[in-house]
């Protein structure tokens, strides 16, 4: 009975994570590289002074007319020196300007009361948005835009790139490089499940269409609250491209407290999901709860079958970013992050039952 079970959850995710994997290489879409409009950079920055300077040099360095671009750096009610850095920076370029966000209401909360506050500073017509400790490359606008080919492509969003300097942070960058895919492929196939905001782009007209985050109800992952809101209760439709020159960079967690912290942000935020997008990343739980099981009750040939075939299935899903990023080298660190990702599936969905608060940037956020 439970090598059946186990059987049929292998074979099922296999395929799951097969089609993904095709679909992840087929991201590609035609661009429009004329297409120039007014557009808007919104960065949220709280306590940021180890990052900022970074992320803005990058901005500064933006190929994109200056005419056609404002950029809104809003300070988190930080309390450190990262208003200092960002000061320094509005003096020499008038295109970026530096906004403190106001105490929010019970519903605008943390990061999505400083973006709100940015965009209604704001007047582009395509609104970007990436975080202050990661990097953009020089032609980062012009890729992000030329993907709104028709009217009604509401939101694009783009893949991050993980540093990896050592072990920890290159099964991160896996880790980055395997959710991105998914979300990639799942637009791809026209089943739209996240995004993420740090390579995030939307249609001012679809951000308004769904009233912004003052109706979006909150969340911890207010990317994804925005990016679900557009793409299913709005005529917009998302693009996702496997598009290696419109990358971001930005840093993997340094120490397990921080990846813990982010792990359950991601994982509560994830409780907001509907039913198709839980159905896809239940998947690889039942498994990974199959193979526990199949442990427990003595059937190791079962269990070892099943984790084998799914690395071998989860290598695959790799292939897509690892050939186009050419980072071939983080598959030396591949078991670590299986058995990595192997915990963390089980882990978290256990602990944000029983836990109803997250600390992110240092405050507290009861759900």
């Amino acid at each position: 009975m439970v090598h059946d079970i186990v059987f049929i959850l292998t074979a099922l995710y296999s395929i799951q994570i097969l089609i993904f994997t095709v679909a992840a290489f087929l991201a590609r879409y035609s661009m429009n590289p004329d297409y120039r409009p007014i557009v808007s950079i919104v960065i949220a920055a709280r306590n940021e002074k180890a990052n900022i300077r970074q992320c803005l040099d990058s901005i500064v360095a933006l190929t994109y007319p200056r005419q056609l671009m404002e950029v809104i750096v809003v300070d988190d009610r930080s309390t450190d020196d990262t208003p200092t850095i960002v000061r320094e920076f509005v003096s020499k370029h008038t295109f970026i300007k530096l906004l403190r966000a106001e105490h929010g209401t019970e519903h605008l909360r943390g990061k999505a009361n400083a973006v709100t506050q940015g965009i209604e500073a704001t007047s582009g017509e395509i609104l970007l948005f990436t975080d202050a400790d990661c990097t953009v490359p020089p032609n980062w606008v012009e890729r992000v835009v030329g993907y709104y080919t028709e009217d009604h492509i509401g939101i694009v969003a783009g893949f991050t790139s993980l540093k990896a300097g050592n072990w920890f942070e290159a099964i991160q960058a896996i880790d980055w490089y395997v959710l991105f895919s998914v979300a990639a492929a799942t637009i791809r196939l026209r089943y739209p499940v996240t995004a993420v905001g740090n390579n995030l782009s939307v249609r001012r007209k679809a951000y308004d269409a769904v009233g912004g985050y003052r109706v979006i109800p909150f969340s911890v992952t207010e990317d994804y609250a925005l990016f679900h809101a557009v793409t299913s209760q709005s005529q917009y439709i998302a693009r996702f491209p496997l598009d290696v020159p419109m990358a971001v960079t930005s840093k993997a967690c340094s120490t397990f407290r921080d990846l813990y912290r982010q792990k359950t942000r991601w994982f509560t935020g994830g409780r907001d999901m509907d039913v198709k997008s839980l159905a896809i990343f239940s998947a690889s739980y039942l498994l990974n709860l199959s193979i526990i099981v199949a442990l427990i009750l003595g059937e190791w040939t079962t269990a070892v079958f099943a984790f084998g075939t799914k690395a071998v299935v989860d290598i695959c899903l790799t292939a897509p970013t690892l050939s186009a990023f050419r980072r071939w080298n983080l598959l030396r660190h591949f078991l670590a992050y299986e058995v990595y990702y192997f915990i963390y599936v089980l882990v978290f969905p256990l602990i944000v039952l029983v836990r109803n608060d997250v600390i992110w940037k240092e405050r507290r956020f009861g759900e």
